[in-house]
């Protein structure tokens, strides 16, 4: 489902801060480092906003678009997404963990780097997106779309798959590669993924002496 964001916002000066809803709001400009708890932000969209090194803690985002922002190295601590849009935006070193997606999708991102341990996300798109090294140890992403992303040596270990689609995704030196039971993928991925596969299962190919 797409974010419900209204089609006139308010592009007043946002300041970020604790115990803070925010709806209907167009924010842009610059938030380094900031440091803010119980936010919520409903209908609203983030234009070319910079939220390097922030953290939020226990805030809920609902109804948002992200465009062309820089969340680089970014905290969400107990955080939850509902119906939210990422577009060409920055996100490496992205922390992420234990929070919970519903209707999110990540497009044209860079998000190498990026922590998702423990994740539960429902319904999750990710399409043509640079994972390069994310972390997805433990995380639950059954039915998910990741599509086109380059997936170099993401670690996808006890991660749930089941129903999702990977295809176009480049898969080399992925960790965990036994998470892949149940995902859709393409014919040109069978070489990468069976590596994948064999090393989680500790096999080993020896040709010497044949």
């Amino acid at each position: 489902m797409v974010p419900q964001v209204a089609p006139e916002l308010a592009d007043e000066p946002v300041e970020l801060v604790d115990e803070l809803e925010i709806a209907d709001a167009l924010l842009t400009g610059d938030h380094f480092g900031i440091d803010v708890e119980v936010v919520d932000v409903l209908g609203s969209r983030f234009e070319s906003a910079r939220l390097t090194g922030g953290r939020f803690t226990r805030s809920r985002v609902t109804d948002c678009v992200f465009a062309g922002c820089d969340l680089s190295g970014v905290t969400f601590d107990d955080c939850r997404f509902t119906r939210v849009e990422l577009h060409d935006c920055r996100l490496s070193g992205l922390q992420i963990a234990a929070c919970r997606l519903s209707d999110v999708a990540f497009v044209d991102c860079r998000i190498d780097g990026a922590n998702f341990r423990m994740v539960e996300a429902v319904r999750c798109e990710l399409e043509r997106c640079d994972l390069t090294d994310a972390d997805f140890y433990g995380a639950a992403l059954d039915g998910a779309r990741i599509e086109r992303c380059d997936l170099t040596r993401v670690e996808l270990s006890k991660a749930k798959l089941v129903g999702a689609t990977l295809r176009g995704s480049t898969l080399d030196d992925i960790r965990g590669g036994d998470s892949l039971r149940g995902v859709t993928l393409s014919s040109a991925q069978l070489v990468p993924a069976a590596l994948a596969i064999f090393g989680a299962l500790q096999i080993t190919i020896d040709d010497e002496g044949t």
